[in-house]
């Protein structure tokens, strides 16, 4: 059932969550919102209830839903929601962290009564309306389905994957394969383009034959036309969630014992390969 959700927060208004935002914005339901950023929580004027703090965001709701950077401010974000939020509360965690600290923060929650999931997502269109992302759940099926109207407003697809982290271990394995082809798809550029191949002969091949995936295209886009300076300042600041990202995928390797070579050398080259276009 759903009909218990009559309020929603919302914290972290970027590319992706602000897109997450804009189509709760359409229920039925309030809604509270807030960004570190002023410019970011402007756009929701008018649409949503513009909070003056994290914490703000906690009070009275049903569910905040956090999709901000990393593990250390999704914490942040956690220290001030948890001593605000009511008993009954669900908090759900759409950044892509590690699954222990997922794990952590639902124990520091259940001593107050409040529920967590992990939300990742992941897009599956590249529209600008309508649902967007394929959103997996780890945690109570049960509290997944109590806040089931919000995961419909955003998502094309929805999964529940396992326990409290499970969907998070996916996330992150799925960031891997992304990163993994963006930069080997970066590197096919460069050999193409020395070898005198037509980029966009080798694209039309690579698009046909289901190499040339929508992350893959973005970045060699980028890397045959770095563009202006607002393009070029996204693509540093995807440089750094690319290491990030592959970070977690090598810990997550590592407790697992699992051997993962690509991941490490990948991770060694991200960076600095996709800023030296950014400077080109």
């Amino acid at each position: 059932m759903t009909d218990n959700i009559r309020k929603i927060g919302f914290i972290g208004l970027g590319s992706m969550g602000g897109d997450q935002a804009r189509e709760l914005a359409k229920l039925p339901l309030e809604l509270t919102v807030y960004d570190l950023f002023p410019e970011a929580l402007a756009k929701f004027e008018g649409r949503a209830t513009l909070a003056a703090s994290i914490a703000d965001v906690g009070v009275d709701a049903d569910a905040v839903g956090i999709c901000v950077r990393d593990d250390t401010q999704v914490l942040e974000c956690v220290d001030a929601l948890l001593p605000v939020m009511k008993r009954g509360a669900t908090l759900l965690i759409h950044s892509t962290i590690k699954p222990k600290t997922a794990q952590q923060i639902a124990k520091r929650a259940a001593s107050v009564g409040v529920d967590v999931l992990d939300a990742p997502v992941t897009r599956t269109e590249m529209t600008k309306d309508g649902p967007f992302v394929f959103c997996m759940t780890g945690g109570d099926e049960s509290v997944a389905e109590r806040v089931r109207i919000i995961f419909d407003a955003f998502s094309t697809n929805r999964m529940h994957i396992g326990p409290l982290g499970s969907a998070m271990a996916l996330k992150i394995c799925n960031n891997l394969v992304s990163w993994c082809g963006i930069m080997l798809g970066v590197e096919v550029a460069n050999v193409a383009e020395a070898s005198g191949v037509p980029m966009d002969k080798l694209l039309n091949v690579m698009k046909r034959n289901g190499n040339l995936t929508p992350p893959m295209a973005g970045f060699i886009d980028f890397r045959n036309n770095p563009g202006d300076a607002a393009r070029r300042a996204f693509f540093a600041s995807q440089a750094g969630i690319g290491e990030k990202d592959l970070a977690l995928a090598e810990e997550l390797a590592a407790n697992a014992d699992a051997p993962s070579p690509i991941t490490s050398h990948t991770k060694t080259l991200l960076k600095k390969t996709l800023l030296a276009i950014c400077e080109s």
